[in-house]
């Protein structure tokens, strides 16, 4: 029993125990629902922010979800702020250069206008101070005179401590006011680019596509739309610095007169500083954005193609990628990084050497301190000093601003698709009409993929097959009906609705019933009808919630037959009146194939228009109308007949590759059985309600400190101790300065009737007060350098453990956790750890020692101010405690909430074609406006609250003020003139020193959530070691490639079933060997074995009698090799995907293009082997991009070689020739083939049937079909009698092979045999309506980009 309760507790997880919390919590009732109070409170309460205090008080009694917070106020919400940008900016790209900033001023510049005047009054107030302490001073002073003469009301001293009360409170309501208002337009700003940014991206052209890419589009939506946010909540502070700093001075030239004018000339010699680092700082501001957006869009491509990079063992190589990225932006982070530090330390230093200067010369003029001129001069200098401190932030940001509304103007200039016109004709029925159409992918570029000529029209019950080579343009030609190809000449034209079936589906992060409907009204009837037609029924009972479980994001819980079928079925919900579907067929085994061309196309489909875009050549007998593309253009059109008939190039392939008429009459409504599914590369259920996809993880609670000690250790413990240490001498040594000249004015009287004080005269006291104003600038130098420098470092240790860490994960990880989610991880919170948490700590640190130190200062001079700070220190503590509840639980769910917003933008930008085609581009714009309402209710939520705490603290700052006049007035007698000026000198900045501290101690634990979500990842889950040094294979293993299956079981994770049963077998070394089975059987399950993407629960695999387990994944990965059915490209050159080590000669691979067809297009593309590899190598075809990944293959020379439906989608002939060189070039190595095609297998040595997870038959594939009961016999019957009979002869001609040339002959006339069920000619007339089509076009790739200008 305790063994069980121990083994309970070992297994959950820091996830599991977060969703059981989240679960016992969630009858919880917050404020969800409810209308946002600040748009509906009474005006007073406005000001106060007590509307803010149910709020407050349910944080801190309660774990606050997104559920709990109210709705967005009207004016705050995503759809307004967008349609008021977008009026704006569709008048500025009228002028001759439009900008971003320009419009986002007339939009919301009334807004700031407001807010401008509420800084104002602030700024006012804050001058009303130095007047008050002056006139104390003053009054302090005549009050000790006793003299009866003056006629003193002995009672100004407390009118002057309500007069600064009451201006202070003024000041304070008004700043909060005011900083609510810019932070709302510093988010209606970020809101904007957000929802520009992602409409223009879903409408770029293929032109503009290629001019940009998936990276610097998120760098837009993330850390450029970010720079808004942090530029606006500190803009006042930089606007109105020169305004405070021309007070200041008028107000100190009536206080030290002429003396001004030199602290003022000296500070003008400062300006042309700030201007030079300004424009430096814009420089590298610029070249840094550019280096992160190149390791962005790196990362993006490699997270996308994980799978690939782990199956190969490439992760050191693209781990060395990548951090040589980080190293270029890391360079110039540094550069950035000391510019702006050189600048802080110039203006930083300014008020203390101004002060040096202005009392020397003060001392030198007058030749005393007079402690009323003095304080209040001191007391102007520290309200200077905040300007000039912000003044260089301002400048930095500023120019990060500049920066990034500069790429926000460019990108939202590029071009768009052109919307498809209609037909000028009136009378035309529904159809896609194109006449002489020229269609190119990108006009830009001279090589550009393009067709010419191009005449055909698909109107009426019609379906219109297109055909041709790899690389021939069936892909293209399908995509041009969409408009996604820009049309050059002719005309093209389309009236009615089109439903579209990509060649890569657009699977979302959605229900699988949600991917079917597609934003469309359940009609349940038509559901059912659509499930069974596109043969999902089966699919659907595998899953715990049917057609509600949830799938995984790009269908990473779907295999490539079940995400077509989906495909298929939205295509066919959706009811449209033109069907346009791009080689779906290739990714289902044939007799699926078989149902899906019979009871959907040629079925329910019947009586529409239906565009197919196949290497499926038995289906062209059904046709109405045939389509042979070659050479840039329709080489060959009509009726599968006329093609024939006409004896031309693409006739005689059919005839050649075994197409016969046959007298046998096929039905075409007959009835379809379908058992077994295409190949599920798993079906993976995290929780038993089916969700895959879980809600993004948060810790609960105060930051750990284990967080904030990984941050101050991780850039070097002793670097940070040191940045420390000058950190306490900065602060002392300022607040030592003030305590001198305190010293010095106290000493006057002394030194007048001596001559010296304390043996120091009053030159020397002068000499003293230089030396420690040096001292402190120095200081002050050495910890910006050092503290800034450490910032840098602990950004560059945390990416690279950071990338590392997920680059080790296990797949599941990647199936479970969304794409967006850990870009975001990668941006936000990057940028946050680079950029924004170094300032935010910086000053932290320095106002809470300044705050301890006034602290200090104050109860030395006025003893009896601690009876007043004592309850005034529990207030406080109260009201932090209350907002740090709120601050740091509103920050987790502002990061969770902002990851749904990348995860979308990313899915939806990989199936942006599927989405034009469905007219469904504005339904997801709205999506995107939902998940950033969610966002901007936690940020602006936050943004309330800090205004709610400040308002508090100023309250108890201004009290502080207060009582300190109050309890000089009463002790005027006792205190020297100099300590009354040095304690309310201070007590006037304790208010802002008190605010900002507290202020940035939140403000720092809620960013240090960024250091928190990176630590998860660096310490989550991750898969075996790479290499195991005291177990490392012989460096020739393996030498046969013999592998044995010794019972193996395996489960992807524990406490699921198992999905291999036991699998025992032995194959042979050199054997090729083919695996079949049903969806579900364990066929991929094997491979994911093989190559320990999972591992097995028990039994073992051996290659050449070693135990693969015990050898490191690297080890064992990169002597294997495997082409996905999936093919990936990395963008980049040719050279770098087929060889990204640098191994092997030009030579060699020219030789290795000639082996895979590819020699002739590779010529013919700009820089031959340099030629260019776009984003997910969309300038290339489906079946291009397949060749070339066997060519890796072939590359690599492995002794086991896996082929995972390696050549779905290229057509016969390529396949063919594939084929015979996959059997000439591997013919010492054993091959392993998954396949739907079973001619691909049939000449295999042996076959593997699957069933169940168990081994249900293995042996020859002649032999096996001996058995009439057998599960490969059914599943070759179930390919139509024809090519059953084909099959038969392959099997039974493979096993009689005696030499190549034998195997070669046979081989042609096996692989990729199309098989053609030839209708009756009255069943095809009955069924069909044959159009006298001038051409016809098809379906195409999801990705839409100019480069998809070689598709198919």
């Amino acid at each position: 029993m305790v063994d069980s309760s121990e083994t309970t507790k070992r297994k959950e997880t820091r996830d599991e125990r977060f969703q059981r919390k989240r679960a016992e919590r969630k009858d919880v009732e917050g404020f969800g629902g409810q209308e946002s109070p600040e748009e509906n409170s009474f005006f007073l309460f406005k000001l106060t922010w007590d509307w803010a205090n149910r709020f407050v008080w349910f944080c801190f009694r309660n774990v606050l979800e997104q559920k709990h917070i109210w709705n967005l106020a009207s004016f705050d919400r995503a759809e307004m702020i967008s349609e008021k940008m977008r009026k704006q900016w569709e008048l500025e790209i009228k002028k001759e250069k439009p900008s971003y900033t320009r419009a986002g001023i007339r939009a919301f510049g009334p807004i700031y206008g407001i807010a401008s005047i509420y800084y104002l009054i602030y700024i006012a107030s804050q001058f009303v101070g130095p007047e008050m302490l002056s006139k104390m001073v003053i009054f302090v002073t005549k009050a000790k005179m006793h003299d009866p003469n003056l006629n003193l009301d002995l009672n100004w001293g407390y009118y002057y401590a309500l007069i600064i009360f009451i201006s202070a409170m003024i000041g304070s309501v008004c700043l909060y006011q005011s900083n609510m208002m810019t932070a709302r337009v510093g988010d209606y700003m970020r809101s904007a680019i957000v929802c520009d940014v992602y409409r223009k991206a879903l409408k770029l052209s293929n032109s503009a596509r290629a001019k940009t890419s998936t990276g610097e589009i998120v760098n837009l939506m993330s850390n450029d739309a970010q720079r808004m946010i942090e530029v606006f909540i500190m803009v006042n502070n930089g606007i109105f610095a020169p305004v405070q700093i021309v007070v200041c001075v008028v107000l100190l030239y009536l206080k030290i007169k002429w003396i001004t004018f030199v602290a003022l000339g000296f500070m003008l010699l400062i300006v042309p500083i700030n201007g030079v680092a300004a424009k430096s700082l814009m420089a590298v501001r610029r070249s840094l954005v550019r280096f992160t957006d190149i390791r962005v869009k790196t990362t993006n491509e490699i997270l996308q193609s994980i799978k690939v990079i782990k199956l190969y063992a490439w992760e050191d190589s693209f781990a060395k990628r990548v951090f040589d990225k980080r190293a270029n932006e890391i360079k110039h982070l540094f550069k950035f990084t000391y510019i702006r530090t050189g600048l802080v330390i110039v203006v930083v230093s300014v008020p203390t050497m101004v002060s040096m200067l202005v009392f020397s010369i003060y001392y030198e003029v007058n030749g005393r301190m007079d402690a009323g001129d003095i304080f209040a001069a001191v007391a102007y200098l520290n309200i200077l000093r905040g300007p000039l401190t912000f003044l260089p932030l301002i400048i930095a940001l500023v120019a990060q601003l500049q920066v990034a509304t500069k790429r926000v103007t460019d990108f939202l200039l590029l071009d768009e698709c052109e919307t498809v016109k209609e037909p000028e004709d009136p009378t035309l029925p529904n159809g896609i009409y194109m006449d002489g159409a020229q269609l190119v992918w990108n006009p830009e570029k001279e090589d550009s993929f393009h067709l010419d000529d191009i005449s055909m029209r698909c109107d009426g019950a019609s379906l219109t097959m297109i055909v041709g080579s790899v690389g021939s343009g069936k892909s293209t030609l399908c995509q041009s009906m969409l408009g996604e190809l820009s049309l050059q000449k002719g005309s093209l034209g389309v009236r009615g609705s089109i439903a579209y079936a990509a060649q890569q589906p657009c699977i979302t992060n959605a229900s699988l019933r949600d991917n079917i409907l597609f934003g469309k009204e359940m009609n349940e009837e038509r559901y059912l009808e659509v499930i069974e037609c596109c043969a999902l029924e089966r699919d659907l009972e595998m899953f715990p919630q049917g057609d509600l479980v949830e799938i995984g994001e790009r269908g990473v819980n779907l295999s490539g037959g079940q995400k077509q079928r989906v495909s298929i079925a939205r295509a066919v919900y959706s009811d449209a009146d033109i069907y346009i579907f791009d080689d779906p067929l290739s990714a289902v085994d044939a007799h699926v194939g078989k149902h899906l061309f019979h009871k959907c196309i040629n079925g329910v489909l019947k009586n529409k228009t239906v565009i197919l875009s196949s290497n499926q050549l038995q289906y062209l007998p059904y046709a109405s109308h045939v389509v042979v593309l070659a050479h840039n253009g329709i080489s060959e059109r009509g009726t599968y007949q006329e093609i024939l008939d006409s004896k031309q190039e693409f006739s005689k392939q059919i005839i050649e590759y075994g197409i016969e008429e046959t007298n046998e009459a096929v039905d075409t409504e007959m009835e379809v059985e379908i058992k077994e599914k295409t190949k599920s590369d798993k079906i993976v259920l995290k929780n038993k309600d089916g969700k895959l996809i879980q809600q993004e993880e948060r810790e609960e609670g105060s930051v750990s400190l284990r967080v904030y000690l990984k941050y101050f250790t991780a850039g070097g413990a002793l670097h940070f101790i040191v940045a420390m240490i000058l950190y306490l001498l900065d602060v002392g040594s300022s607040i030592f300065t003030n305590w001198w000249l305190s010293h010095w004015s106290n000493s006057q009287p002394e030194i007048t009737a001596k001559g010296t004080a304390d043996g120091l005269t009053n030159r020397q006291f002068l000499f003293c007060f230089i030396g420690i104003g040096f001292g402190s600038i120095l200081i002050t130098c050495f910890r910006t350098i050092t503290f800034f420098s450490y910032c840098v470092k602990v950004g560059r240790y945390l990416h690279n453990k950071l990338f590392s860490a997920i680059l080790r994960a296990p797949m599941w990880f990647f199936d479970t956790t969304p794409l967006g989610r850990i870009i975001n991880r990668f941006t936000r919170d990057l940028d946050s750890v680079d950029n924004l948490i170094s300032s935010s700590i910086a000053q932290y640190i320095n106002f809470f020692l300044t705050v301890i130190g006034t602290i200090i200062i104050m109860a030395t001079v006025i003893p009896k101010l601690l009876i007043v700070l004592a309850p005034l220190v529990i207030l406080f503590y109260i009201l932090q405690s209350f907002y740090r509840h709120t601050s740091r639980e509103l920050q987790r769910l502002e990061a969770i909430s902002r990851s749904p917003i990348f995860a979308h933008f990313t899915e939806t930008l990989n199936g942006v074609a599927t989405l034009r085609a469905y007219k469904s581009i504005d339904a997801n714009i709205k999506l995107n406006m939902k998940y950033l309402n969610n966002n901007n209710s936690a940020y602006l939520t936050l943004q309330a609250c800090m205004q709610w705490l400040g308002l508090r603290l100023d309250l108890i700052g201004n009290i502080v003020i207060f009582f300190t006049f109050i309890f000089i007035n009463l002790s005027r007698d006792s205190i020297e003139l100099g300590s009354i000026g040095l304690a309310l000198s201070y007590s006037l900045s304790l208010t802002q020193s008190l605010n900002r501290a507290t202020l940035q101690a939140a403000d720092t634990e809620t960013k240090m959530n960024s250091v928190e979500r990176i630590l998860h990842y660096i310490n989550g889950p991750t898969e075996a070691k790479q290499i195991i040094e005291e177990c490392r294979p012989d460096p020739q293993w393996p030498q046969q490639g013999g592998i044995v299956f010794d019972n193996l079981v395996m489960r992807y994770r524990e406490g699921l079933d198992p999905v291999l049963k036991g699998i025992s077998c032995e194959i042979k070394p050199k054997e090729k060997v083919g695996i079949v089975g049903r969806t579900g059987a364990g066929k991929s399950s094997i491979v994911l074995a093989l190559f320990r993407l999972v591992e097995a629960s028990e039994g073992r695999i051996l290659i050449d009698g070693e135990d693969i387990s015990k050898f490191g994944l690297k080890d064992l990965r990169k002597n294997l090799s495997i082409i996905p059915q999936d093919p990936v490209l990395f963008s980049g050159t040719l050279r770098e995907n087929l060889d990204p080590f640098n191994e092997k000669s030009d030579a060699d691979l020219w030789d290795l293009l000639e082996n895979i067809q590819l020699a002739a297009v590779v010529r013919g593309n700009e820089g031959g082997l340099l030629c260019k590899v776009t984003d997910n190598g969309d300038n290339w075809s489906v079946g291009q991009k397949q060749l070339i990944c066997l060519g890796r293959a072939l590359l690599r020379k492995p002794k086991v070689l896996v082929l995972d439906e390696a050549t779905a989608s290229v057509d016969s002939k390529t396949d063919q020739l594939i084929q015979l060189t996959v059997r000439s070039k591997f013919s010492d190595c054993t091959i392993l083939t998954i396949a739907h095609r079973l001619n691909t297998i049939m000449d295999s040595d042996r076959i593997i049937v699957l069933d169940a997870g168990k081994v249900s038959e293995f042996d020859s594939p002649h032999n096996l079909l001996q058995n009439p009961n057998g599960l490969l016999t059914w599943l070759v019957e179930e390919t139509g009698p024809q090519n059953a009979k084909l099959l038969r002869k392959i099997a039974k001609a493979g096993k009689y092979i005696t030499s190549l040339d034998e195997e070669v002959e046979t081989d042609s006339n096996s692989i990729e045999t199309p098989q053609v069920e030839t209708p009756p000619t009255q069943n095809v007339e009955e069924t069909i309506k044959v159009e006298d089509l001038d051409e016809e076009s098809s379906s195409s790739s999801s990705s839409s980009n100019e480069n998809n200008n070689q598709n198919e």
